[in-house]
């Protein structure tokens, strides 16, 4: 689920979404069989580096399953631009043309919805795809080629000192509100929200080199020109970020409290007509645990073949359903259009593609990652003077030894046979398991009850019969917080519970909605272990920077405090920390790939073996989708918005099937 044309750095995905059927998977095309095939056997070794139990032979990632082939679409080819008569600058769409009307029926699967409808404040992924709805930026990902194409922008060139990039909006472009969109908002977005640290900062946090952000300065009415302080590899890609509109935001800004007022701006409290927008859809409606309703924006700058303004669709409706079960119930129902699918619930779904009228498509593997992770945070609440973890198990959750036993403790064969029916894979890196920088010569590994309660002892824990206790006495007990909704992660807590119960270790598993995960992941900072998620950038390891730098606002194993300028200052920074940070750094503006690669194998190597993650599986993303939806063209780097990566030119066929899709009614 996420609309929007960006993947430049990690974003958490709703909780409930991962793989629990409402989130970032997808998949593809149909055969009438679903395969599963085990990864063979496998000796168990340990290794003489980085105290670590191995799977002989098994490098990260390897196949263990296959489900339906991947998507595999023919490249359509560049957008082009149609000059109008008064000069207006066009983008011209690049599939057959559709026919105008209809709704597009989406989920959203647990909590009440989203926290906002502000995308410069919103943090997961939820957001920022319905932000993607709603606004645009400089620059868009090709999801048939990876590369960073032009959307605001008409003309983008990167000089040879790469460190100067100039960009050109389109002639012509216009707000919601009928304004002109200019490089004032170009400089605005990037001057003052990002280089300000506003609402999330995880832009910033990619975006600065040597604790320097780019200088952005306007050359004309459309022209914009960026000048980052070293030649920074990555920086095209966070070109995409959704420019703002001055004329509406700069007021709040500079009011009393702007910076609060600006975290309140536009949040599900907002009347959708104050929003000023540029993307394809307007918010027109939101009722709290029931719908969200978007409609066709009246000034977007695309057409299709035909010369026929885009998008097609009248709308785009997502209901919020309690859980994943909901979800499937109201697919088969033909009341949603498009979903993500289980690899579980996929062999049941394929007997019914013919008579329900929908197809599944294979994306391949997740390019995301699902973990486990301790707070590590030991510093006290300064408004209370209180440690934000308990003293007593933040010596635990400080303890590698102790992760690395979490870590050898889980059986992740068990995840994918009984979880996703075999389809699978186990994970052991920061990168998923698909993306071009993972480093493969990181050992996988299997259960090792016995290897984990050695580190265990090392460690000084003492297991007194079936209970485990540190070496004060203290029985090892924790917390372990998921998100509400779905079903794999309540599966997940229920296995790793029986995992670590062997160890003697009681953990506590609490269900909780997201918003409230978020407040205690950030806010509080009070939370012991959780089971989380993000979406990854698979085209630029860099993209990770906003979650494994140490002053990241995602930093999520160490969360520290910003100050009220938005800026997070690490001060007792770990010495492993302390050279991620430096690999992140030399990374940005290291242009030899070799060199690059190099980097950030290490980097790998630093929280494969340090383990403040545990990664656990990818499992492989599917999608259904109704035969009533035309122009549905997925990729495998579509996965992340189930395919939907032409919203604009998506369209409904009223005379497929008698199939018409049920738009609950907004009673």
């Amino acid at each position: 689920m996420v609309f929007n044309k960006k993947l430049p750095f990690l974003t958490v995905i709703l909780c409930v979404v991962l793989s629990s059927c409402s989130g970032r998977p997808d998949e593809q095309a149909g055969t009438s069989t679903v395969t599963s095939t085990g990864s063979g056997t496998e000796t168990s070794t340990t290794t003489n580096t980085s105290t670590t139990t191995t799977t002989s032979g098994s490098p990260v990632g390897g196949a263990t399953s296959s489900v339906l082939p991947e998507v595999n679409y023919p490249d359509p080819g560049p957008y082009q631009t149609v000059l109008m008569k008064d000069g207006t600058e066009l983008m011209q769409g690049r599939f057959e043309p559709g026919k105008p009307g209809g709704a597009l029926v989406r989920v959203s699967v647990g909590g009440d919805g989203p926290k906002t409808f502000n995308p410069w404040v919103g943090q997961d992924s939820f957001v920022i795809e319905l932000g993607g709805l709603m606004y645009r930026g400089l620059l868009q990902v090709d999801y048939f080629t990876g590369e960073m194409i032009p959307d605001l922008a008409a003309e983008f060139r990167e000089e040879p000192d790469h460190v100067t990039y100039f960009l050109r909006l389109r002639k012509g472009l216009k707000w919601s509100d009928g304004k002109p969109i200019t490089a004032q908002d170009v400089v605005f977005t990037w001057n003052t929200l990002v280089a300000g640290g506003y609402g999330n900062t995880s832009v910033r946090d990619v975006a600065m080199i040597d604790g320097k952000m780019p200088t952005i300065t306007a050359v004309d009415e459309l022209t914009t020109k960026f000048v980052t302080a070293k030649p920074f590899a990555p920086f095209r890609r966070l070109l995409s970020e959704p420019i703002a509109p001055k004329h509406a935001i700069e007021p709040v800004l500079k009011g009393a409290d702007g910076r609060e007022n600006f975290e309140r701006l536009w949040d599900t409290n907002a009347n959708p007509r104050t929003m000023v927008t540029s993307g394809p859809f307007r918010l027109s409606r939101y009722k709290s645990g029931e719908r969200i309703e978007f409609t066709r924006a009246p000034n977007f700058y695309m057409v299709d073949k035909a010369g026929a303004k885009l998008p097609y669709l009248d709308k785009i409706v997502y209901t919020i359903v309690p859980d994943v079960n909901v979800l499937l119930m109201r697919f088969k129902a033909k009341e949603v259009d498009v979903t993500i699918v289980r690899g579980r619930d996929a062999t049941d779904l394929l007997k019914d593609e013919s008579k329900l009228n929908f197809k599944l498509y294979n994306f391949g593997p997740h390019i995301g990652s699902s973990f486990v992770v301790f707070n590590m945070n030991n510093r006290d609440n300064p408004k209370t003077n209180q440690p934000y973890v308990d003293a007593v198990k933040s010596k635990w959750f400080n303890n590698t030894k102790f992760r690395q036993a979490i870590n050898h403790a889980i059986n992740r064969k068990r995840i994918i046979a009984n979880y996703f029916k075999g389809l699978g894979d186990p994970s052991f890196s920061c990168f998923s398991n698909t993306s071009p920088w993972l480093n493969k010569s990181l050992p996988a590994f299997d259960q090792d009850l016995d290897y984990s309660a050695k580190l265990l002892q090392e460690a000084g824990f003492v297991k007194k019969g079936d209970e485990l206790f540190d070496k004060d006495g203290n029985r090892v007990e924790f917390d372990l917080l998921y998100g509400a909704g779905g079903t794999y992660y309540p599966a997940l807590a229920g296995m790793l519970s029986d995992d670590l119960k062997a160890l003697g270790i009681k953990v506590n598993q609490q269900e909780l909605s997201f918003n409230v995960i978020q407040d205690r992941m950030q806010t509080k900072k009070d939370w012991h272990a959780m089971l989380f998620a993000l979406t990854d950038d698979p085209l630029d390891p860099h993209g990770g920077a906003n979650v494994y730098r140490s002053n990241a606002r995602l930093h999520i194993f160490d969360q520290r405090d910003m100050d009220k300028s938005g800026t997070i200052v690490a001060k007792d920074i770990r010495p492993w920390e302390k050279r991620i940070d430096e690999i992140l750094d030399a990374g940005a503006v290291e242009f030899d790939k070799a060199k690059r690669r190099a980097l950030y194998d290490e980097m790998q190597k630093i929280i494969y073996d340090e383990a403040p993650y545990s990664y656990l599986v990818a499992q492989k993303s599917i999608v259904g989708c109704r035969n009533t939806v035309k122009n549905f063209v997925p990729t495998p780097l579509s996965q992340t918005i189930v395919g939907v990566h032409n919203v604009e030119e998506i369209w409904k066929d009223p005379l497929a099937a008698a199939e018409k899709a049920k738009v609950p009614s907004a009673s």
